[in-house]
């Protein structure tokens, strides 16, 4: 006797991510459905991108998402993929999270995830919120509805300051989401006088 695929915690996963509207937003190219499987693979087990493709091995990640072949080659540049389509990504996901013809109401916070390696672009040292000294980080801000739904996400260096990282939201929600008149909610240390001007 033979165990077949895990099927339960992919379809699961993937059945939220239509109705989160995550799965259209991605698409249905095999770029998509890579980058789908990326989303399900961290929720399943948060390893790297070789052990997603194990994953799939052991779950049925192809039958469910209809994906074909992959390998962790295949993954890493799904990675570019997303960051090339970023943009249109988040746009396809705002349309189905807004909840008025014109929002005025964004919450914003960032974060900092401290790093191991030497190797990326973006790290530097900066204020450092897991208290982790002597490790580069980077700074990751967060951009929500007014119910706290995820609309986009924004690296920046690791000793950027929380405030200098607002600007871009403020062109974003403008320019991108078409705003006038907007609403920001967030921390004292964030919104200071430059940012309100801005």
């Amino acid at each position: 006797m033979k165990q077949g695929l895990s099927v339960g915690a992919v379809w699961l996963l993937h059945a939220m991510a239509r109705q989160l509207g995550i799965a259209d937003a991605l698409g249905t190219t095999q770029q998509g459905k890579l980058a789908l499987w990326q989303v399900i693979a961290r929720a399943i087990d948060q390893g790297s991108r070789l052990s997603a493709v194990r994953l799939a091995g052991s779950h049925a990640a192809c039958d469910v998402l209809g994906l074909g072949k992959f390998d962790e080659d295949d993954l890493y540049d799904n990675l570019d993929w997303l960051s090339d389509n970023q943009a249109a990504i988040e746009q396809r996901l705002i349309i189905g999270h807004i909840r008025t013809p014109t929002p005025g109401l964004f919450l914003y916070d960032v974060t900092s995830s401290y790093l191991e390696g030497t190797q990326n672009e973006l790290s530097a040292f900066g204020y450092n919120r897991d208290g982790k000294r002597g490790k580069r980080q980077i700074v990751i801000g967060l951009l929500c509805n007014e119910t706290g739904v995820p609309l986009s996400v924004e690296v920046f260096a690791g000793n950027t300051q929380d405030t200098r990282t607002f600007a871009s939201q403020i062109k974003k929600v403008s320019e991108r989401f078409g705003v006038g008149e907007v609403t920001f909610v967030g921390d004292r240390g964030m919104i200071k006088s430059g940012q309100v001007e801005d």
